[in-house]
């Protein structure tokens, strides 16, 4: 069985920190075939780098304005510089063994930002609001075409997004109000999307990652 690794995400709970991975990635990528290893250290990075096939950057707070060159703003509230550091950490690391990448959601904020992109780090929330589902469009030509009908309705749990492309990075998809929905890398295995498809039942990404991207 292929093994996923997947980067864990550090929560305060009860005036402790502690990692988890959230149980819809667990589900959706096991009904795939696949095992899931939490990257959760230095030391779990070592050994992900050996057994895993694959990289999955998941979800999580908004990126600190250290990394994205911008003044804390009043609606970034939840921020953990802890894991901005620690995903670009995983993240080069996998870079370098060209081992394949998705990135979801805040994952396709960090694979922008390492290829030296930029975050527009608050956006308009009565477009963007919370479980808020929303048409996006995908590029011509673009492989996701063959995925999707276009437009097609994704889920939204965001408010930070793509400004300026990293290096080497191609737009696949963009929203009604022109954002950055979808991005892959022109020579290496690289994707990211900013919808979240382990929380929608007939999403087409992770099949088209694990069975294609990953083969």
């Amino acid at each position: 069985m292929k093994c996923a690794g997947i980067i864990g995400r550090l929560e305060d709970f009860e005036d402790q920190k502690k990692w988890f991975v959230n149980a819809s990635y667990v589900k959706a990528i096991e009904a795939l075939g696949w095992s899931i290893y939490p990257i959760v250290s230095n030391t779990s990075l070592i050994h992900a780098l050996t057994i895993c096939d694959c990289l999955i950057i998941p979800g999580g707070y908004d990126v600190q304005g250290y990394y994205v060159q911008e003044e804390k703003r009043a609606e970034c509230t939840y921020y953990a510089s802890m894991m901005d550091h620690f995903d670009f950490i995983v993240l080069d690391a996998f870079v370098k063994q060209k081992k394949p990448i998705l990135g979801i959601c805040r994952g396709i904020q960090i694979i922008n930002l390492y290829f030296h992109g930029s975050l527009l780090t608050h956006m308009n929330e009565k477009t963007h609001a919370k479980n808020h589902m929303h048409s996006i469009y995908f590029a011509s030509g673009s492989v996701l075409t063959q995925l999707y009908q276009t437009p097609c309705i994704v889920n939204s749990y965001h408010h930070q997004v793509i400004g300026k492309l990293g290096d080497d990075l191609q737009s696949l998809g963009y929203s009604e109000e022109m954002y950055v929905e979808a991005i892959a890398h022109k020579k290496l295995p690289i994707l990211g999307v900013q919808w979240h498809p382990e929380k929608m039942d007939d999403d087409q990404i992770l099949p088209y990652f694990f069975d294609i991207l990953c083969a």
